[in-house]
């Protein structure tokens, strides 16, 4: 993520996932926080755009080679970001970035403050999936099945990709919105929505019920979507 204050999104997240922050050793300043296997890095916006927005998401590649994985990609005809690091892009702007497994935080990142000796308001697990708002179902569908395979659900209004114990759905954009990658769901430990709900209301947070009660929605502090769910049945 990209936000105006970098280190007050931490401290957010770190109050509802893990209160122990990270951050990279030298400037500029990016955090970090834990949501069990996965993390969330926060970045500060650029002066010519101060606009909160979800940058990018990554996946964990097997036998990770980028030098390779960068000639295959342009050989495809997919957009890639300059530098050795480059993202693909699809054709929204969204970038998907890809490190090798088994992935974890990098060694240029050290253990900052924890905020509070409070427990975390949920024990997460991992990351249950992520949903793009795209303006071509059937255009990011074809784009993302050359990195992962056939759809595991195919719908007019809706598309899901199986990868490994990770989601990623694509919807149509709204009418009048533009693509982003809309949400982030992570699964949570013992997930009991009503006590969840109960648990983030000490910190102002509201939320609302998703999937028939079986998880639960609410806004960041920068109008982010951050869904919480159980572990798959």
């Amino acid at each position: 993520m990209t936000v105006p204050d970098q280190k007050a999104s931490a401290e957010w997240y770190g109050r509802i996932f893990d209160p122990q922050l990270f951050q990279e050793r030298d400037p500029p300043p990016r955090f970090y926080v834990r949501m069990g296997t996965a993390y969330i890095a926060f970045g500060g916006t650029p002066a010519t755009d101060p606009t909160p927005k979800i940058d990018h998401f990554c996946a964990l590649v097997k036998d990770y080679k980028p030098d390779e994985m960068r000639a295959a990609i342009e050989k495809a005809g997919i957009a890639m970001g300059t530098g050795r690091l480059g993202m693909p892009t699809d054709a929204d702007g969204i970038r998907l970035q890809l490190l090798g497994v088994p992935g974890g935080l990098a060694r240029t990142i050290i253990p900052s403050t924890r905020i509070t000796t409070d427990d975390a308001a949920v024990a997460a697990v991992g990351l249950d999936h992520i949903a793009l708002a795209v303006s071509d179902l059937q255009r990011a569908t074809a784009h993302y099945a050359q990195f992962f395979g056939t759809p595991a659900v195919k719908k007019a209004d809706r598309v899901s990709f199986q990868i490994v114990n990770t989601r990623l759905v694509l919807e149509p954009v709204a009418s009048g919105a533009k693509p982003a990658i809309q949400r982030l769901s992570f699964r949570v430990a013992g997930f009991d929505r009503k006590a969840v709900a109960a648990k983030l209301q000490k910190f102002q947070v509201e939320t609302t019920s998703a999937q028939g009660d079986r998880a639960l929605r609410f806004r960041d502090l920068n109008g982010f979507t951050i869904e919480l769910a159980g572990q798959p049945r």
